[in-house]
C-alpha cells in the first residue's frame, strides 16, 4: 500500500513539474540554431517564413504566396526566398538567395477557416548543398504527446529580418476540436496551451519545430477568455502525401484558382 501511495505522488509530482514549467519565453534564434527557416519576400514585403524541404522546394503558407485580398497566387518570378545569412545588413557568404519559378497551394486551403494553408515554392536555382547555414527540413511523422513542449518560429515585424522562437505546450487533442467559439477542427489540428504573453501574435505559417523536427505550421487563433488564446496549427505530417506529389508535379495551378470560391 505504501508502495501504491508513494507511486502515486511521484506521478502527481511529475505532472505538476512538467506543468509548471509552462512559461512561455521569447527569445531571438541563433545563427544555425533552425538552418532549414528561411524568409519568403513577396511584393506586399511581409517577408513571411518558409522552411526548405529540399534543395529545389521550400514550404510555406498559402496566405504568404497570395495578394493582399487572397484571391489569386503571386506570379512566381515576384517571390523570392533568402536563406543561409538572414541578417537584413551585412550578408555573410553563406546567405543563399533565390527566385521562383514555380507556386503550387493546397487545393483545400480556404481562407476563413486556415485549412490546408500550405505551398510549395519550386526554385529557379536549387541551393548549394550541403552548405553551413542551410539544412533540409525532417517532418515528423509521430504524434506529438499531449503536454510537450515545442518551439514556434516567427518574424516579429514585416521587413525586420529577426528569427524569433517560443515555446508552447501541446494540449490535449479531445479539447482542441471544439472550443468556446464552438468551432470544429479537423483531426490534422493540434494546439497549444493558453497563451497570455499579449507581445505574442501567430500568424498563418508560423513554423512548429518538436524535438529538432518540424511539425505544424500556424493556421489561426482563439480566443480564450481572461486575455489568453489558444494557438491552432495544422501537422504537416497529415498533408506529406501532398508534399511529396508537389515536388514532381509539372501541371501549374490553374489558371484565376481562387480559394474564396468554394
Amino acid at each position: 500500500m505504501a508502495k501504491v501511495v508513494l507511486s502515486v505522488f511521484l506521478l502527481v509530482g511529475i505532472i505538476v513539474g512538467c506543468y509548471g514549467q509552462t512559461d512561455t519565453v521569447l527569445r531571438n534564434v541563433v545563427q544555425g540554431e533552425y538552418p532549414s527557416v528561411v524568409f519568403v519576400s513577396t511584393p506586399r514585403h511581409q517577408e513571411c517564413i518558409g522552411v526548405v524541404i529540399n534543395a529545389n522546394h521550400v514550404l510555406a503558407s498559402g496566405l504568404c504566396v497570395m495578394t493582399a485580398g487572397q484571391t489569386r497566387v503571386y506570379p512566381a518570378r515576384l517571390v523570392q526566398v533568402i536563406a543561409g545569412d538572414l541578417s537584413a545588413t551585412h550578408p555573410a557568404n553563406t546567405r543563399q538567395t533565390r527566385t521562383a519559378e514555380h507556386i503550387f497551394v493546397h487545393e483545400h486551403y480556404r481562407v476563413h477557416s486556415g485549412d490546408y494553408n500550405v505551398a510549395i515554392i519550386r526554385l529557379a536555382e536549387p541551393f548549394h548543398l550541403p552548405s553551413n547555414a542551410i539544412e533540409e527540413a525532417h517532418i515528423r511523422m509521430r504524434i506529438v504527446p499531449q503536454g510537450h513542449q515545442c518551439d514556434v518560429l516567427r518574424v516579429p515585424t514585416a521587413g525586420s529580418r529577426i528569427l524569433q522562437a517560443y515555446n508552447v505546450i501541446i494540449r490535449n487533442r479531445n479539447f482542441c476540436d471544439s472550443c468556446c467559439l464552438e468551432i470544429f477542427r479537423e483531426e490534422a489540428n493540434i494546439c497549444s496551451e493558453s497563451i497570455t504573453d499579449p507581445a505574442l501574435t501567430l500568424l498563418q505559417g508560423d513554423a512548429m519545430f518538436c524535438d529538432g523536427e518540424l511539425t505544424a505550421i500556424g493556421a489561426l487563433t482563439v480566443l480564450d477568455g481572461d486575455n489568453s488564446r489558444r494557438f491552432h496549427f495544422l501537422q504537416l505530417r497529415f498533408v506529406t502525401h501532398w508534399i511529396h506529389e508537389q515536388l514532381n508535379r509539372t501541371q501549374p495551378m490553374a489558371v484565376g484558382w481562387n480559394p474564396h470560391e468554394f
